[in-house]
């Protein structure tokens, strides 16, 4: 994936419960919430585990008539992220509207995300809690609901143009050369060594 998961839920529930723009956000963004009675929904990743990383080489052409080869380096890892998604208002609004967190994480539209950016939402949340209590005495409705997401990111860059890969030095030595500055025997392979 190319963006973050916290961006691709915002779009999700803000299209399925049909929010502005300043209802929905990213979590750490210093954003505070107005005294009004509409809902705020706060997403963003609590904690992330990797599965598995990998590297490879491969080969491309470019574009044009002519097109030449080149390597590039894609280096990707899966990890399993855990979202955590707060809705929460000064009036009735988070009451009434909690459950349309889960049922839009489930939608037709989370489904189409999962296809078009190749990540997974899980079925069913970790935990949907009340944390109104964390708010203290504001008088806030807020509720929690963690979301478990499997998400692959991956990173394509050109390959180094040094001889890292193209030039092998190596000597042998006993007990007699070790140490001194010619070996019993040396030799190089550069990308110039005719082949065997």
């Amino acid at each position: 994936m190319e963006i973050p998961t916290e961006e691709i839920f915002v779009e999700i529930i803000r299209d399925f419960m049909e929010l502005a723009a300043d209802q929905v956000v990213i979590r750490d963004q210093n954003f505070k919430i107005p005294n009004d009675n509409r809902v705020y929904v706060i997403i963003g990743m609590v904690d992330s585990r990797p599965y598995g990383a990998k590297t490879q080489m491969v080969t491309r052409l470019t574009a044009g008539s002519d097109p030449q080869s080149y390597e590039v380096q894609i280096t990707g890892t899966q990890v399993r992220e855990n979202i955590q998604i707060d809705i929460m208002s000064r009036s009735n609004q988070a009451i009434l509207r909690k459950n349309d967190l889960y049922l839009a994480v489930n939608s037709f539209a989370a489904k189409q995300a999962q296809e078009e950016y190749g990540f997974k939402i899980s079925r069913i949340p970790t935990n949907f809690v009340n944390s109104s209590a964390a708010e203290g005495g504001s008088n806030l409705n807020r509720f929690t609901l963690t979301i478990p997401c499997m998400v692959w990111y991956s990173k394509e860059i050109g390959m180094p143009t040094n001889d890292y890969y193209d030039n092998f030095k190596t000597r042998v030595d006993d007990e007699d050369t070790i140490g001194t500055d010619s070996g019993i025997f040396e030799f190089e392979i550069t990308e110039d060594t005719p082949e065997p």
